[in-house]
């Protein structure tokens, strides 16, 4: 179940801010069903093994992940008026498999539930990179535990779908709404929940936890 692919479709007619608030709602849990994932956890673990990062170094263990997710995960669009969401496991076994294909949303969602699974804060930073009102992009942000030097306890954004970014760096951005995932929830993992368009969504209305932006993005660095 939990390797299954979630297909929404949108008619042109659908108001953008109903299929923002879909897609926002589908982000945040598809992150908390993956940081509960043992599957998910094993992999992390072994990413960071695997890199050589050493216990407690938090820092260390961003970096393995998000440097495995640019370097392993192949960008490919979603169709017109589609949206694909995978699991992180699914995402995760398409990669070993040879059949990588994710969008911005779906490196995010692979991201913060492999750091969401070792213990990490996760979530997503939904932006308009292109100063035209529409919110068009995806990055991952991920706060560490310790304050460190380089970014004391503020949340680091990560520009997963270009290898060349590191932590902190950013597409250029003129507006965001931070998308926080609940490691607590207790609900029903969205691939065991039957969905039916906008009315069978099911979602509690609520597109995004408010967290202030602006402690979300200090010290982004812009390319």
């Amino acid at each position: 179940m939990a390797e299954r692919i979630l297909r929404v479709k949108f008619n042109p007619g659908v108001p953008l801010d109903k299929r923002f608030g879909v897609v926002t709602e589908f982000l945040r849990k598809e992150i908390e069903d993956g940081l509960r994932d043992e599957y998910v956890r094993r992999k992390a673990v072994e990413i960071v093994n695997r890199a050589g990062v050493a216990g407690h170094d938090e820092l260390g263990e961003i970096r393995a992940i998000t440097k495995w997710v640019q370097n392993n995960a192949v960008y490919r669009k979603d169709p017109i008026h589609v949206e694909y969401y995978h699991s992180a496991r699914r995402l995760i076994k398409d990669i070993e498999s040879g059949r990588s294909a994710a969008d911005c949303d779906d490196f995010v969602i692979l991201g913060a539930s492999l750091l969401g699974a070792i213990g990490y804060e996760t979530g997503a930073l939904i932006v308009d990179s292109n100063g035209d009102g529409t919110f068009n992009h995806v990055m991952l942000v991920v706060r560490t535990h310790a304050a460190t030097r380089e970014f004391g306890r503020k949340w680091i954004p990560c520009e997963l779908i270009f290898p060349t970014f590191e932590l902190g760096e950013s597409v250029k951005v003129t507006k965001v709404i931070p998308l926080i995932a609940d490691p607590n929830t207790k609900r029903l993992p969205v691939m065991m929940q039957k969905v039916a368009g906008l009315a069978g969504f099911g979602g509690s209305g609520r597109a995004f936890d408010k967290v202030p932006i602006v402690r979300m993005v200090r010290g982004l660095r812009r390319r």
